[in-house]
């Protein structure tokens, strides 16, 4: 299907929550068969994120939701946490009746939560498993259970397994005596989908101007049209039903920078989340269900925690820390989604330049810990195993770095200058956008310098981008390397056969043959050893015969397999000693072929070559590619 058939297709369907229309009885038997139609708020997004999924994280102990995982990286404890509150409010443990809080350094995703949060309950009441009905014409969209009187709630629950509770809302009220006579069977009911946009179950406050707020922002106020039809500001249709309580009912509550609210109005806050209810003048109070998400900053939240005037709020919160990303490989994710997210701009982001950052701001957001460097705490952190710590021991190592991740470089200044180098890069070379490791360091470098900070702070900083620059110097003459090993082909087969060939021998208590003098030869142990110091990771000379054999083994196994040719690649163990041998072997070749203005017939068909397999095959566009050999070559010249 083209894309304006599709376009004329959706405009026929026309607003999505135009649904058939049913009574109470044929809703109470849709409740019957599937519960979850009457879910209350914490119940509804439980069942949403459970829906989706999880599965393990990637330290010990961690479980990752994929409900999640796919919008939000490296924050897994904290949105388990998140997690374990609607799971035991939706089995109506008393964390029903208390806000959820987030909190944490600014741009830590705190706001992405809850915006999730909206969209998936947008998404998941379009759904058959997420169906959500409503009293037609309410505005409250309440639950239609709602209808039955107390006298038969108890039967209502045996017949349907859902406990009911909560009253008609004013108008619903006024109109079942008014329009059905008191009939509740013949009050229509129909389905709804949430919408922030349509202002259906999500709702959102953001504190202004104190002169200017008002509670009615959050209850609802008159309608001063209404009472002059209805003759009075006690009747029900006299109200506007505005309010961020009465839109929000049966989803989700969204209160931003929570503490900068007054203190009246946190109080609105607080009996809404513990009574369930809020207060309209001249009314009584009104029946709600709303799961309140609310998050502040660090400074405001311990101002708050440490004012003993507010203990009445302190016992209504349910807190969860959001620190900042530990991790590399998800600190990447972030900046790749910020930078590319929107589509509009062609950013080409050369390998390694979004590592390069993230791996400066995740040392800025780490803590110190015995007996383990920062760069070692970085590394273990994203999966790597170093030295005696192993990834097992990370739950230890995070319950003693207290506030770690609390502090540090935040993800909106590094997209900010991550972008900002790109941009100047493409004015520069007359291209499109484009990022390099070494642009993102130097970019990184001069934002430090002009940074509002004590010195001190500023030259642990600049250690860091130090720091960041020797992995990613090692990880670039790597990446050269393995470009630079395919025009060497040969010379790689050649030493593969070599190896073999005195491994075999020396497994077997042999000789070699020479090849030129045909004479016996013991096993060339200088070159077995130099190749074994170059795996990755180094193999020592107690492990060398276990090795050996081992090598033996899945080579033999691979023959059996009909795996031929055989290449330097078949043990892929082994490969990476084979190539750094013969990198090493041909550093002064590679040097002089990166650095030469004018390369000779043999050199620029080697050249093209390695640039041939940078672009094609690793990510790179010609510009970025020549910029890797070009800085590859002023360190291979060092």
């Amino acid at each position: 299907m083209n894309f304006k058939q599709a376009l004329a297709d959706a405009a026929k369907q026309g607003p999505g929550d135009h649904t058939e229309v049913i009574d109470l009885n044929e809703y109470i038997d849709r409740v019957a068969h599937h519960p979850t139609i009457a879910a209350t708020a914490h119940e509804r997004v439980y069942d949403m994120v459970k829906a989706a999924g999880w599965k393990d994280g990637l330290h010990a102990g961690e479980i990752s939701y994929n409900f999640f995982s796919a919008e939000l990286f490296g924050l897994d404890v904290p949105l388990e946490r998140v997690v374990r509150y609607f799971e035991t409010a939706a089995q109506g443990h008393e964390t029903r009746r208390r806000i959820l809080l987030l909190w944490g350094p600014p741009g830590g995703a705190k706001s992405s939560v809850a915006g999730l949060l909206k969209r998936g309950l947008e998404a998941w009441t379009a759904t058959d498993d997420g169906a959500a009905y409503t009293l037609q014409g309410c505005p409250m969209h309440e639950e239609p259970l709602h209808l039955i009187p107390d006298a038969l709630r108890a039967q209502a629950r045996e017949h349907t397994g859902v406990p009911v509770s909560g009253s008609p809302c004013p108008v619903c009220r006024w109109r079942l005596d008014h329009e059905f006579g008191g009939d509740f069977l013949k009050f229509p009911i129909e389905r709804i989908r949430f919408s922030e946009a349509r202002r259906v179950g999500i709702g959102t406050f953001e504190p202004g101007d104190p002169k200017s707020m008002s509670m009615e922002q959050l209850t609802g106020g008159l309608d001063f049209k209404a009472i002059e039809s209805h003759g009075s500001d006690s009747h029900p249709l006299a109200l506007d039903w505005a309010g961020e309580f009465s839109k929000s009912n049966r989803g989700l509550f969204e209160a931003v920078e929570f503490f900068k609210n007054p203190a009246e109005f946190r109080n609105l806050f607080l009996t809404m989340a513990q009574e369930k209810q809020f207060k309209v003048a001249k009314f009584g109070y009104i029946d709600s269900d709303t799961v309140i998400v609310a998050h502040t900053n660090e400074a405001e939240f311990r101002a708050f925690m440490a004012d003993q005037k507010n203990e009445a709020l302190k016992d209504r919160l349910v807190t969860v820390s959001v620190p900042y990303n530990v991790r590399v490989s998800d600190e990447e994710k972030i900046y790749r989604k910020l930078l590319t997210g929107s589509g509009r701009d062609e950013l080409h982001i050369a390998p390694h330049s979004l590592r390069a950052a993230a791996m400066v701001s995740v040392l800025s957001r780490l803590k110190e810990h015995e007996n383990l460097g920062l760069v070692e705490k970085m590394k273990l952190y994203d999966g790597q195993e170093v030295g005696d710590w192993k990834l097992a021991q990370i739950p230890e190592i995070k319950r003693a770095a207290d506030h770690e991740g609390m502090s540090g470089l935040g993800p909106r200044a590094i997209v900010d200058i991550l972008s900002g180098a790109a941009r100047r890069a493409g004015e520069e070379h007359a291209t499109g956008k484009y990022l390099t490791p070494i642009m993102a360091l130097i970019a990184l470098t001069e934002y430090i310098e002009r940074l509002e900070a004590p010195k001190e702070t500023r030259e642990q900083l600049r250690a860091f981008v130090v720091d960041a620059r020797t992995e990613i110097d090692r990880v670039l003459k790597d990446e050269v390397r393995k470009a630079f090993v395919p025009a060497f082909g040969e010379h790689a087969q050649e030493l593969l056969e070599n190896y073999l060939t005195n491994i075999e021998a020396y497994c077997q208590g042999t000789k070699t043959v020479d090849p030129i003098t045909k004479e016996d030869r013991d096993p060339d142990e200088k070159l077995m050893r130099a190749i074994e110091e170059k795996v990755k990771p180094a193999v020592s000379q107690s492990a060398k015969d276990t090795f050996r054999q081992g090598v033996l083994m899945r080579i033999g196994i691979a023959l059996r397999k009909r795996e031929r040719p055989l290449t330097y690649e078949t043990d892929t163990v082994l490969a990476t000693g084979i190539e750094e041998y013969l990198f090493d072997q041909l550093k002064d070749i590679v040097r002089v072929t990166v650095s030469k203005t004018n390369p000779d017939r043999e050199q620029a068909k080697r050249l093209n070559e390695v640039l041939t397999i940078l672009i094609e095959e690793r990510g790179y566009t010609e510009h970025s590619a020549r910029d890797l050999l070009d800085y590859v070559g002023h360190l291979l010249n060092r």
